[in-house]
């Protein structure tokens, strides 16, 4: 397997974010954003962002001050998010 099997590229990110993730991934980020808040972190490290559905919602509930970083193997999904 070639390394660019493994990566979401064209439409996909596009398709995953429209379909996958109201379904799957924004309940999911809601409630994982809401319970990280509570911790009140300085800085979230987010590994497997995506298209940055769990960045948003933690955006939207941590304090401005809070420092977000997050990685994704499929630099297509990141330039989507």
């Amino acid at each position: 397997m070639s390394t660019t099997d493994k990566l979401f590229s064209g439409s996909i990110a596009e398709v995953y974010d429209r379909a996958m993730v109201p379904l799957i991934f924004e309940p999911y980020a809601r409630d994982l954003a809401e319970r990280v808040s509570k911790l009140g972190p300085q800085s979230v490290l987010e590994v497997a962002a995506g298209t940055g559905v769990v960045t948003r919602a933690m955006a939207a509930k941590l304090p401005a001050q809070a420092r977000i970083v997050v990685t994704d193997l499929n630099q297509p999904m990141l330039d989507h998010a």
